[in-house]
């Protein structure tokens, strides 16, 4: 008897037919969703790896970090922040402040990220010597909700998950894990591997420009910045940062303290076209100014915005709210070389 006449002839089949088909179905379904979570472990739930894949592939960046991070030794410094973070290369920081060094980007990461990812990394037992935080300006603006990944990711969400118990069995019959599995079977027998992020989490850098593509970068920012006031800014109503998210903040400084983390904060760069838009408007340059007031209360704070190696050459930019790989580099040398003992001969205030 096949599905169609199942469903839609169900009248010609018995009561007691019907209820036996469906309960045979649902169990075979259940039992493939179980047994392929469980060979292909797309979420790294186990140590087997029993079909020896080198990649696997989440639906979204959060699950993949944190799942992957369980299987990883601690690291000496973590950067955590949006994508305009995970496009840093760790080794920088590694060859600045020694020791090893894991990328936790997250896409879209707002300051509720940035918290539970600090709480995830507690939990673990995995705390880190030194934190480098990069603080998007878009996050503090009160119409701008948490990420709706980070919401549906149960080790993040503080706000919902307060005493989060890692229920494995419950994984395992996850129809999202059966999908992520279905995608890393697809990507791995085609040959087609191709990581969101390497071993370390760094997502890869934007490209540097040559000259000749300095003009096309520059005219797609500009259209990318007309994007950016719609979505983000919200159309310049951005009058005050969130006293909320400040209270986030706040709290990420007192486990910080408790926990003798090393912190290093900065705002993540915008492009200078948009950082002009933003200055221009007395709303947004009200916010802005806050920002930055209240991020200097951090420490061992930089302000990016000002940084004159950075800020001097347009081709550090890709589009309106990224860096490029050079700049990337820059960025990582100025900030943690302003907080040691070279600080007066820093690149930055010559």
């Amino acid at each position: 008897m096949n599905f169609y006449t199942l469903i839609f002839n169900q009248k010609t089949i018995k009561p007691k037919e019907w209820i036996k088909q469906v309960f045979v179905t649902t169990i075979v379904l259940a039992s493939i969703i179980l047994l392929t979570n469980f060979i292909v472990d797309p979420y790294n739930m186990t140590s087997y790896n029993l079909l020896h894949l080198k990649y696997k592939f989440a639906r979204d960046d959060r699950s993949e970090k944190v799942n992957y991070f369980k299987t990883l030794p601690r690291f000496d410094n973590i950067l955590i922040g949006s994508s305009r973070v995970y496009s840093i290369n760790p080794k920088i920081v590694t060859k600045i402040l020694g020791g090893s060094t894991y990328n936790f980007g997250v896409g879209t990461a707002t300051i509720e990220d940035h918290l539970g990812i600090l709480k995830y990394l507690i939990r673990q037992n995995k705390i880190p010597k030194n934190i480098i935080l990069g603080v998007d300006f878009y996050t503090f603006n009160p119409e701008i909700p948490p990420n709706s990944y980070f919401l549906r990711n149960k080790e993040l969400n503080f706000l919902s998950f307060k005493n989060y118990d890692e229920n494995i069995f419950a994984k395992f019959f996850s129809f999202d894990a059966f999908r992520a599995s279905v995608s890393t079977l697809k990507h791995n027998l085609k040959n087609d591997v191709k990581p969101r992020f390497d071993t370390l989490g760094w997502g890869g850098s934007y490209q540097d420009y040559s000259k000749k593509d300095i003009n096309i970068a520059n005219h797609i920012a500009r259209k990318q910045i007309e994007e950016e006031k719609k979505k983000i800014y919200s159309n310049f109503h951005y009058s005050h940062i969130d006293k909320k998210r400040i209270a986030y903040y706040e709290e990420f400084k007192k486990l910080a303290k408790r926990y003798k983390i090393h912190l290093y904060v900065f705002p993540t760069p915008l492009h200078p076209l948009l950082l002009k838009e933003l200055k221009a408007h007395k709303e947004t340059n009200t916010a802005l100014k806050e920002f930055i007031a209240y991020l200097q209360t951090f420490p061992n704070f930089y302000n990016m915005f000002e940084d004159k190696r950075l800020y001097s050459n347009l081709k550090n930019f890709n589009g309106a709210t990224h860096t490029t790989s050079n700049a990337g580099d820059i960025m990582m040398e100025d900030l943690l070389n302003a907080h040691n003992d070279n600080y007066e001969t820093h690149p930055h205030f010559r």
